[in-house]
């Protein structure tokens, strides 16, 4: 199966914007999502596990990287 990593980075990008734009409009976001938002901080670790050890162009795989770690930081401030 052939991974579409542009696809997934752009993805990514946008769980950002989107996240960024309902801590704004919802203070208690994490209150009222919690099973979700766990659900993504789970599956957000375990991408950045799997790009820690891929052998991906470095371009990319350090692109993702920084999205994901990014996605953490926003993640965490939910809580």
């Amino acid at each position: 199966m052939k991974v579409d990593y542009i696809y997934l980075t752009n993805k990514i990008l946008d769980s950002c914007e989107f996240l960024r734009f309902a801590i704004e409009k919802d203070n208690e976001l994490f209150k009222n999502n919690k099973e979700t938002i766990l659900k993504l901080i789970s599956l957000n670790d375990w991408l950045i596990s799997e790009l820690s050890n891929s052998n991906l162009k470095d371009e990319q795989r350090e692109l993702m990287l920084q999205n994901c770690l990014t996605l953490s930081e926003i993640l965490k401030k939910l809580d």
